[in-house]
């Protein structure tokens, strides 16, 4: 299945923005997926891969640091420590107080 979209890309000499049209090759699955997300956000598969894009580059340029709780959180389970185990997704959100 292919599947286009429009990528805004950034202009800096002008500062407008252009769009060029890309093609992505995925599944049927993966395109179900896709579309499915894009429709709970109320977004179009366009700004769902876009704002994926953004959000990956961000972590890869060091725009996003995971702070203290996180980083104590991360060891924990590279440790093995503290964790808890639960059966169900509700189980786990009544032990979170959710």
């Amino acid at each position: 299945m292919v599947v286009e979209l429009l990528l805004t890309e950034r202009n800096t000499m002008d500062n407008k923005n252009t769009l060029s049209r890309i093609t992505i090759d995925m599944t049927k699955e993966q395109h179900r997926r896709l579309k499915t997300k894009a429709a709970i956000l109320g977004k179009s598969m366009r700004e769902v891969v876009i704002e994926a894009i953004e959000a990956y580059e961000g972590c890869l340029h060091g725009d996003h640091y995971p702070n203290k709780e996180t980083l104590k959180s991360l060891k924990n389970i590279e440790e093995r420590k503290n964790l808890v185990e639960v059966e169900s997704i509700d189980e786990l959100l009544k032990k979170m107080g959710l």
